[in-house]
């Protein structure tokens, strides 16, 4: 049951209070991306449906194949054994993201 103060309004709460923050995406969610352990960039997660997994699929769509991917945090780290070809690929799709 909810309290009320004397002008009938419920309190003020900071927001987010009492609610599972942890399923709200913040405004500033990034993932480090890795090749080989080498560190390539930062992919901004601007909205609730991106992930790290689009990486994976942006991969495919260029036709990178034979790469195994790993997350580990915030880390997406993916191995290849044609990183420089790789490499390539995702400096320029983190820049355009």
């Amino acid at each position: 049951m909810e309290t009320y103060n004397q002008n009938g309004l419920p309190p003020i709460r900071p927001y987010g209070y009492g609610s599972d923050t942890g399923q709200v995406k913040s405004a500033h969610d990034e993932i480090d991306v890795y090749v080989n352990d080498e560190f390539i960039g930062k992919k901004m997660l601007l909205t609730q449906t991106e992930d790290a997994n689009d990486i994976g699929d942006f991969l495919k769509l260029q036709g990178v194949e034979n790469v195994t991917t790993e997350i580990n945090g915030d880390h997406y780290v993916i191995k290849s054994d044609n990183p420089e070809r790789l490499k390539q690929v995702l400096e320029v799709y983190l820049q355009n993201r």
